[in-house]
C-alpha cells in the first residue's frame, strides 16, 4: 500500500519559510526623552549625557496638570520647579507704614521692670500712614482706660498696651512677674475702612511692641478690660506655672487660684 504525503505549497517567491519571532526589536526612544542612564549605555558622548542628568526630576506639566497641582503633587518635580508660591504670611504692613521712634522707646521702657512707666497708646497719623505716640504713663490699668477714653474716644483706633503682674502669694513667699499686655483698640463708632486697615498694620505694630505675654482686641474698654475677665485670658496663656493672682492696680489683688491650693496664710503644701 503506498503511503501517501502532504505537500506543503511552495512559498510565493520574495516571503520566509522560518518560523515568526517570539520576540520584538526594542523600539527607538524618542530623542531628547531618554534618561542619562539609558544615553550613557547606548554610546551617546559625555555632553549629552550631562545634559540629560541636569534634567533629571522635571516633568513637562505644560500639556496639563498631573495630580493635584502644578508638579503633580507626587514628587515628579525636583524643588523650585514650577510658578513660583506667593507666601502672604509674616508680609508685614504695606509699604508705607511705619511705628515712630517715640512709639518703640516709650514700649521699650513700659518692657523694663525697673522703669516707672506702665502704659503706652499709639494713635495713628492724619495719614494713616504711621503711629505716633499718643500718650504713656506710670499710671497703670485706669490710667491706661482713661488714655484710651480721653484720647482716642469711641472713633478713633489706635495700638498700644500696659504692664500688669502676676502674683504668687505662698504665705511665706511672695512674688511678682511683670505681664505685657498688647491691645489692639478698634472701638465702634471708628469708621469701617480704617478698621479694615488695621488687619494690615499689625504685623508692623507687634513687632514695634514685641515681647507681650498676651493680645487683646478691645472694642469696649467696659466689656474687653474688666480684670476678671483678663485674669483668665493671662491664665490661658500661661504655661504649666500660673500664678495665684494678678495686680491690675497698686496694692490690689485679684485671685486666680487656678489649682485651688488656695492663696498667702491659706496655701495648701
Amino acid at each position: 500500500m503506498s503511503e501517501l504525503v502532504a505537500k506543503t505549497p511552495p512559498a510565493p517567491e520574495g516571503t520566509s519559510t522560518d518560523p515568526p519571532s517570539t520576540t520584538e526589536e526594542p523600539k527607538a526612544t524618542p530623542k531628547g526623552r531618554r534618561s542619562s542612564s539609558a544615553a550613557a549605555l547606548q554610546g551617546a558622548d559625555a555632553e549629552e549625557v550631562k545634559s540629560l542628568s541636569e534634567q533629571f526630576g522635571i516633568v513637562d506639566i505644560k500639556a496639563g496638570n498631573i495630580g493635584s497641582g502644578a508638579g503633580g503633587g507626587f514628587g515628579l518635580n525636583a524643588p523650585g520647579t514650577g510658578p513660583k508660591v506667593k507666601n502672604w504670611a509674616g508680609a508685614g504692613a504695606p509699604k508705607g507704614f511705619v511705628v515712630n521712634s517715640d512709639c518703640k522707646d516709650a514700649w521699650e521702657k513700659m518692657c523694663n521692670d525697673n522703669d516707672p512707666c506702665h502704659f503706652v497708646v499709639g494713635k495713628y497719623s492724619s495719614d494713616y500712614k504711621s503711629l505716633e505716640l499718643s500718650s504713656s504713663g506710670d499710671g497703670r490699668l485706669s490710667a491706661f482706660i482713661t488714655a484710651l477714653t480721653t484720647e482716642l474716644g469711641d472713633d478713633k483706633i489706635g495700638w498700644g498696651g500696659f504692664r500688669c503682674y502676676g502674683v504668687d502669694d505662698r504665705g511665706n513667699t511672695v512674688s511678682k512677674r511683670a505681664k505685657i499686655v498688647f491691645i489692639q483698640y478698634m472701638p465702634p463708632n471708628a469708621p469701617a475702612m480704617k478698621k479694615a486697615k488695621m488687619g494690615s498694620h499689625k504685623g508692623a505694630a507687634k513687632a514695634a511692641f514685641d515681647k507681650a505675654h498676651m493680645d487683646q482686641l478691645v472694642e469696649s474698654v467696659l466689656e474687653d478690660l474688666v480684670p476678671a475677665d483678663l485674669v483668665t485670658s493671662l491664665q490661658a496663656a500661661t504655661g504649666a506655672h500660673k500664678p495665684n493672682g494678678y495686680e491690675f492696680e497698686v496694692g490690689e489683688f485679684v485671685s486666680a487660684d487656678f489649682y485651688n491650693r488656695g492663696i498667702g496664710k491659706d496655701t495648701k503644701a
